[in-house]
């Protein structure tokens, strides 16, 4: 492309508000056709802060994308019962199938992807995730529908809090076969779906870069994106995706910075330690202000994993925005917690179906979103803007109050970790080494401390009269719910 191309279109996107690409050729010394201009400029639409359809261009101004309860009550219907649409489903089918025939799932090809699939969750729980060409499709039959899934309740989250903008640069670090990608690229879709039917105009330009260490993960990458854009785009999208980057997390440094940057099941498969997993983060994190999202499985290992490489990020300067909150103006350390959210369970989806068709299809069923995740920023902004006052006793203090009843303010940090007749719930004011939990006989739940069960993941309550017991046998503290209990759910 001409440089006098390039500079008469900033020019016109600095001046104009809209226009059309054809007056372009009023003053240059080559003429181009609309679809001409429109290719050539394309790449550079995103810099040029403009929305471009064909022939027409509008400027853009960066703005935190529009939501009302409208908007956000259809969203949350759509996701209630969570599942693969049907072009993702399909599309993940048909790579399948392409890649192992029309009969994959049977004779010995069947028997091979139904060992790795095994094989691969051993190993991924170990840190050592591996993806050799069938472990791809392995990883697309178990793996791929849960992660695709939860990604968008994060995403919802961060719409609902005006983290997602109308002009955006994403980052998916470790993008594997594209599942935070292509989630993205659904989740906009539906979004845009919602705005139509509301009669919304919003225009997005949204460009996605990539960083993959693996070559056959790339390919599929490129494939299924490429597959996914084919079909029609909603109106008033634009997306341009950027060919991965094909190097490893830790040696990989781009030159510009993102509003939101990713980094899903992958600080597992970093050789380095937790502690020193931040320095890659911190580097890719580098420039403007973005919203760093990073999400690991739920197990034991990798949440306490994580919650150390949230550690070493906030003495690097880092805020936790979500889901932790500095109820006293301190933030833990985080070395020995153990906390993840619970999304429910997705519908599974036909290929997984199909390979799951034995004795024992348990082992091939994947639906459980459990996850822990940590949403970073770097100018102090946070979701929960509460700070405790001195009528609550920090829980780094219960070992003071052994059998009193005393009042405590905490986010709920798990979901219901007992059963029907004891309800147990995971709870951290960022003061306590010591785990804590309140528990709920169910002989004991009254409308006054019933607002337990309202809180979801990362909301703060206050507990007014709880009493305080030491599990010395699991070195915990729990604080004893009884009829005399009142709790209140923090509405900021």
């Amino acid at each position: 492309m001409s440089t006098e191309l390039l500079s008469l279109a900033k020019y016109l996107a600095a001046s104009r508000s809209e226009f059309e690409l054809s007056e372009l050729n009023q003053y240059l010394s080559k003429k181009y056709s609309e679809k001409e201009l429109y290719e050539l400029l394309k790449p550079h639409f995103y810099d040029l802060d403009l929305f471009c359809e064909s022939n027409k261009c509008t400027k853009l101004v960066k703005h935190a994308l529009q939501v009302d309860e409208a908007v956000i009550g259809q969203l949350e219907a759509q996701l209630k019962n969570p599942a693969l649409t049907p072009r993702i489903e399909k599309l993940i089918g048909s790579y399948i199938e392409r890649k192992c025939g029309r009969n994959w799932y049977t004779g010995g090809t069947g028997q091979l992807i139904r060992e790795n699939i095994v094989k691969q969750k051993e190993e991924y729980w170990k840190g050592k995730a591996q993806y050799p060409r069938i472990r791809m499709i392995s990883y697309l039959l178990y793996h791929f529908p849960v992660y695709f899934c939860q990604f968008q309740y994060l995403l919802l989250d961060l719409l609902k809090v005006g983290l997602l903008t109308n002009k955006m640069s994403i980052l998916d670090v470790g993008s594997g076969p594209g599942t935070i990608t292509l989630s993205t690229l659904d989740f906009l879709k539906k979004l845009q779906d919602v705005y139509s039917s509301r009669k919304i105009d919003e225009k997005l330009n949204i460009i996605i870069d990539s960083i993959e260490p693996v070559k056959e993960n790339i390919d599929c990458y490129i494939e299924l994106t490429s597959d996914y854009l084919g079909g029609v785009l909603p109106g008033n999208t634009m997306i341009n995706l950027n060919k991965p980057v094909h190097m490893s997390v830790e040696k990989a440094k781009l030159s510009k910075g993102f509003d939101l940057l990713v980094f899903s099941n992958i600080l597992a498969e970093m050789k380095a330690p937790p502690q020193h997993r931040a320095d890659a983060i911190e580097k890719l994190a580098a420039g403007k202000n973005p919203a760093v999202i990073i999400i690991e499985p739920a197990d034991l290992v990798n949440s306490k994993a994580l919650r150390i490489s949230q550690s070493a990020l906030i003495r690097k300067g880092f805020t936790v925005y979500s889901p932790c909150t500095s109820i006293w103006g301190i933030m833990c350390d985080c070395r020995d917690c153990w906390s993840f959210r619970e999304a429910g369970h997705i519908r599974v989806p036909g290929f997984m179906r199909t390979i799951a068709g034995t004795d024992v299809p348990y082992r091939y069923i994947n639906t459980d979103m459990k996850f822990s995740y940590v949403v970073l920023r770097k100018d102090g902004l946070t979701e929960q803007k509460y700070q405790a006052k001195g009528k609550f006793i920090r829980l780094s203090n219960l070992k003071k109050h052994i059998k009193k009843r005393i009042n405590v303010v905490a986010s709920v940090m798990s979901g219901n970790l007992g059963d029907e007749k004891n309800f147990v719930f995971k709870l951290c004011d960022s003061t306590s080494s010591i785990p804590v939990y309140a528990v709920l006989p169910y002989y004991h739940m009254t409308e006054k401390n019933r607002q337990l069960f309202d809180a979801a993941y990362g909301n703060i309550i206050e507990i007014f009269g709880s009493l305080v017991r030491e599990n010395a046998e699991l070195s915990s503290f729990n604080l004893l719910i009884t009829r005399n209990t009142s709790i209140n759910l923090v509405h900021i």
